[in-house]
């Protein structure tokens, strides 16, 4: 029960590792806010957090627009008067070849994956100091560490995120909340399902991977819930790669 007594917002809580992380949570005592666009899988994963035991709550937002998230937030800070750690794992992902990529993949991968990242943290800040400290995880991605083909706008885009880890840590070290990120590898989730719709071609991808399978999404959620313990308080500005050893070979 790490999390006893804390209160947790997830981005993209709804389904894939912001569901996991979000159950992880729960199942170690936090109260977990469930931040998605989607209604339905937020509400049924909360529901389903709550069937086990845990305590948590939906509340609809797309991440990429400010006032959205800063109701949310301050209506979970209005219920539970405090918020402890924030997941920022909502993000979207395209795959094209380098020049074929538009200007409206650009901007909506940086829309989703870097404002909606920017807009959350700005959310929870005052609050994170107003109380005396707290923990920020950014999901970045194994693409912005090493280079993929057919990922450049997206590369790009989870690449800010991890620069933004590490201002962020600099900047906000002063109030003793600490900013970390973790970089999933090809986790089974319905976004690597779409990108990879062949089962054949996943098992291959699979063997790639020095440990020799594809990541589950609780394989991602047990990093999170390292960083936004108390066992990480003297970790800042870091990012965790979880990927079965894949980006050690390039």
């Amino acid at each position: 029960m790490r999390f006893q007594d804390k209160v947790a917002i997830v981005t993209g809580g709804g389904r894939g590792m912001g569901r996991a992380i979000a159950h992880a949570l729960a199942m170690e005592g936090a109260t977990v806010a469930l931040i998605d666009r989607n209604m339905e899988t937020g509400r049924e994963t909360a529901a389903q957090i709550e069937a086990d035991d845990g305590k948590a709550f939906f509340l609809q937002a797309d991440v990429s627009d400010k006032e959205q998230v800063l109701c949310a937030v301050s209506e979970t800070v209005q219920r539970l008067r405090r918020v402890d750690i924030l997941i920022n794992n909502a993000g979207i992902h395209t795959q094209a070849p380098f020049e074929q990529e538009t200007r409206s993949d650009w901007l909506l991968l940086f829309e989703v994956n870097v404002l909606g990242t920017v807009f959350p943290s700005q959310a929870v800040v005052p609050y994170m100091i107003k109380q005396g400290g707290g923990r920020i995880v950014h999901i970045s991605s194994k693409a912005a560490v090493v280079g993929e083909p057919g990922h450049v706008a997206y590369s790009a885009s989870k690449g800010a995120v991890l620069s933004m880890t590490r201002a962020m840590a600099v900047d906000l070290a002063p109030h003793n909340i600490t900013v970390n990120a973790v970089c999933p590898g090809p986790v089974v989730t319905d976004m690597l399902l779409a990108a990879v719709p062949d089962a054949a071609d996943r098992q291959a991808l699979a063997q790639k991977a020095p440990l020799g399978r594809l990541g589950q999404p609780e394989d991602v959620a047990a990093a999170v819930l390292y960083l936004a313990s108390d066992e990480a308080s003297w970790c800042t500005g870091q990012a965790i790669s979880v990927d079965g050893g894949l980006s050690i070979l390039l």
